[in-house]
């Protein structure tokens, strides 16, 4: 994806594989899967921790307390990171996406992490708004990593009990006991 995408020069990568510090650890993976064990889609939760996450790098973000005025005291906030979903042509990349943003939501609520930062692609930002993963732009949009990239927030109890309002279905599935949301990693075609 990041070769497809231009967002990083294969030439700097000997064995073809994107790791950085964050990896080593400071995150949690997930990967969601097909009924054949491939990889249809990526993310990663970045902790805290000795490294500052990429939002705080490399964003000129809002001051803390304006962020903090309206979205709540930010206790333990992680990072949403290397959200990958790439085309396929038997599952629907937004399903894929959803399903991503589920499993990860239910551990951040497992964790106790009060808000989740994303620097995320300004299309991806309207998408996961769109699904009702709902983050707000707390800094100014950056060219970073080959687009428009948006850095943005969430208060995860208050998504949580927006989903539960008005998507009832969904906060369902998010508040699943971890076998339920284990088993939704493998993905179905439609």
């Amino acid at each position: 994806m990041c070769r497809d995408l231009g967002w990083l020069p294969p030439q700097d990568y000997a064995v073809p594989e994107e790791r950085d510090e964050y990896d080593i650890k400071q995150s949690i993976i997930f990967l969601a899967m097909d009924y054949s064990d491939n990889v249809v889609g990526t993310s990663r939760i970045i902790l805290p921790g000795d490294i500052p996450l990429p939002v705080e790098k490399y964003f000129k973000l809002y001051p803390k307390d304006e962020i903090e005025l309206v979205h709540g005291k930010i206790e333990y906030a992680v990072e949403v990171s290397r959200f990958i979903v790439p085309q396929n042509p038997n599952f629907k990349r937004h399903n894929i996406t959803q399903m991503l943003c589920v499993i990860m939501l239910n551990e951040l609520l497992r964790i106790g992490a009060s808000h989740a930062f994303v620097s995320a692609d300004h299309r991806f930002f309207r998408l996961l708004n769109i699904l009702g993963f709902e983050f707000t732009e707390i800094g100014e949009p950056e060219f970073y990593m080959g687009s428009k990239t948006i850095p943005a927030i969430t208060n995860l109890n208050e998504l949580s009990s927006k989903l539960a309002r008005e998507k009832p279905a969904l906060y369902e599935l998010i508040t699943a006991n971890g076998e339920t949301v284990g088993e939704m990693s493998t993905a179905s075609s439609g």
